[in-house]
């Protein structure tokens, strides 16, 4: 009995070592080998696992080629090649970096030309799956089929390992960081689904991968479980760069424990997007800039270091909070009692239509669960405390008017629900403070909005006489008897002008004749001060007289006048007619405006000097003012503390 326990003991250790040394045991195959294995295989599915496939000279300098940056590219192939089989890869790993020679001593000393190999031209016309493969390059490839990419295996630990110490593989810390997978240039006619999932936490995934300048499709109405076209899932990895893809469908990208590096740049999203992201410590660093996203990005985050750069334009007014739009979801399918696929077919129909599933969930769904609204803000709020802990005030105030937008549409709903004076208050004074001042984020827009009220009252005040104008509607009609007069007199204009000026020049008159009777009856200096006065008073009607008789172009009447000088002194005559129309209307209106000012800011000066109905307009433009005022003075003052 122990010699069988022994035996059996023995089998197990056996089998278990030869399960290891099966996990670190690799065929080799040069790159062009690796293409006439291809091209050998009688099935319509080529198989391979557990292969290096590596450069050898010199059959494989055509994938070869130079430049450092993969944006460069300058391979050395420029023809297509077409793979009509279906290819299935497990821990086959497409070396793209040469392993002679090639030692950091030599690169930093300037010895070494780095060269890469991969993937260029290559037309796949079926399903490509690689699973725990790290190293591959693809350039220019065409895959039209689905690409599905897996790396998640128990394995992928003793993989990584076995390829960092046997083939020169180097972490970001010397001085070439090595790049794993990259899909550069290339079209993807059924969507990618691409998952990293490196479970070892405490020692990150150190190579790169990069995902870029690069077009996603996905045939619409396909049925497929995957509606959304591209799945692209990562976890603990620490560098990855997803730059300059256009993606034309619906899709989803998880980046979660990103350790050290994550660009998320220039992509253009023609459908929905799922996008998850969160930092693995304070000094990961995210960059989110410069996307298009056309319809709704639904997304959660969890922590985000505040060295990230993240342009809220990219997303603003499209956000969606994930959990709360999957319990809408799953609302929806349960409500309809729809399984998955059939929901997945809704949820396609239903966002191809004008009322899509987004809007129902917007409009509908969301104002009648307080929980989901409650989420929506809080997802608001972590990136307002994101922008306001990086100093961005005008990020921090684009979050922060969204939150208030939401607030609004809940204050209508209550008031809906239930009208009182109470809840129509809540909801028309949210209203109001955002037209006004943006929820008090931009006072100069409070300013804008009270010049509005300030013109629309100044030109009411306008069509009515006040106390500030003393010439009121005559004015205008004064300018016309004045011309009338001036071209039916001998006198020049600038005696018509001082005849129109006789009740104020005796005033004066008066003032002086008063100031000669005293004589010698008063101390010499009343009289000596009391003269300069005088003529101080009428020297603008004295100056603007002087100036009349230098331009009076008639010396007689308008009878009087040669036919031959009537022609251009009619138009003289005009012009300085329209002139003075011009300058009467323009004071005519500068009193309303001022009058409107005085009424917006001070509610006038203890009167109101306007009466009947603008008697009462005036009331209420003081009470706006008032209140227009206040909000202007706190939204300064919010903004100042900010």
């Amino acid at each position: 009995m122990l010699k069988k326990a022994l035996l059996l003991c023995l089998f197990f250790i056996t089998a278990f070592c030869y399960t290891q040394e099966k996990k670190l045991t690799y065929r080799e195959y040069s790159y062009t080998e690796f293409f006439k294995l291809i091209e050998k295989e009688k099935d319509s599915v080529f198989v391979l696992e557990n292969a290096l496939v590596k450069y050898k000279e010199p059959s494989d300098s055509i994938y070869k080629y130079k430049p450092i940056t993969i944006n460069k590219n300058n391979f050395n192939r420029i023809d297509t090649i077409y793979i009509n089989k279906e290819l299935k890869l497990q821990n086959v790993q497409f070396i793209p970096y040469p392993t002679e020679g090639f030692s950091i001593d030599n690169v930093k000393s300037g010895n070494f030309e780095l060269n890469i190999f991969g993937f260029n031209h290559i037309n796949f016309k079926k399903k490509v799956t690689l699973r725990n493969t790290l190293a591959v390059l693809f350039n220019e490839c065409v895959f039209e089929n689905t690409l599905t990419v897996t790396n998640n295996d128990p394995i992928i630990n003793d993989i990584y390992n076995y390829i960092e110490k046997n083939e020169n593989r180097y972490n970001s810390e010397s001085a070439i960081r090595q790049t794993d997978f990259i899909l550069n240039s290339s079209e993807l006619r059924k969507g990618l689904s691409f998952i990293f999932d490196y479970e070892n936490t405490d020692n990150l995934y150190e190579g790169e991968v990069g995902i870029t300048n690069s077009k996603i499709r996905k045939i619409p109405n396909s049925v497929n479980l995957n509606v959304w076209g591209s799945d692209i899932r990562c976890k603990n990895l620490n560098y990855l760069n997803i730059n300059n893809l256009t993606f034309y469908n619906q899709a989803r990208i998880y980046n979660t424990n990103i350790g050290r590096y994550f660009s998320f740049t220039k992509n253009k999203f023609e459908d929905i997007l799922y996008f998850y992201y969160s930092a693995k410590t304070d000094k990961s660093y995210i960059e989110i800039k410069n996307n298009i996203f056309t319809k709704h990005v639904i997304t959660n985050i969890n922590k985000l270091s505040k060295s990230s750069e993240i342009e809220w334009d990219n997303f603003s007014n499209k956000l969606i909070n994930s959990n709360s739009f999957s319990e809408f979801f799953h609302t929806l399918r349960d409500n309809e009692k729809f399984g998955v696929v059939e929901s997945y077919k809704r949820l396609e129909k239903l966002d191809n239509k004008k009322d899509s599933l987004i809007k129902v969930y917007k409009n509908s769904y969301l104002l009648s669960h307080k929980s989901a609204l409650k989420k929506e803000v809080q997802l608001r709020v972590n990136y307002y405390d994101f922008y306001k802990s990086q100093q961005d005030l005008e990020s921090s105030n684009a979050l922060y008017i969204e939150y208030k937008d939401l607030l609004l549409i809940q204050s209508r709903e209550e008031y809906k629900q239930n009208s009182t004076f109470e809840t129509f208050f809540k909801w028309r004074i949210n209203q109001f403070l955002k037209i006004f001042s943006d929820y008090g984020t931009k006072p100069e827009k409070s300013v804008v909005f009270s010049m509005y009220v300030i013109l629309l009252f100044a030109f009411i005040y306008l069509l009515f006489p006040n106390s500030w104008d003393s010439h009121g509607r005559k004015r205008i009609m004064n300018r016309y008897a004045f011309f009338f007069t001036y071209m039916n007199k001998k006198s020049g204009i600038h005696e018509v002008y001082l005849d129109h000026q006789q009740e104020e020049l005796l005033e004066f008159d008066e003032f002086k004749n008063l100031v000669e009777k005293q004589g010698k009856t008063v101390p010499k200096f009343f009289t000596a001060t009391a003269l300069p006065l005088y003529k101080w008073a009428i020297s603008g009607t004295k100056i603007s007289a002087s100036f009349l008789s230098k331009i009076d172009i008639m010396k007689g009447t308008w009878q009087e006048l040669p036919k031959h000088q009537r022609i251009w002194k009619a138009v003289l005559l005009i012009g300085a007619f329209l002139v003075a129309i011009i300058y009467d209307i323009f004071i005519k209106m500068l009193n309303a405006l001022m009058l409107s000012i005085n009424t917006f800011t001070t509610l006038g000066f203890g009167e109101i000097p306007i009466k009947g109905l603008p008697r009462y307009l005036a009331i209420i433009q003081g009470f706006i003012g008032w209140f227009m005022l206040t909000i202007f003075s706190v939204s300064l003052i919010s903004q100042l503390l900010n």
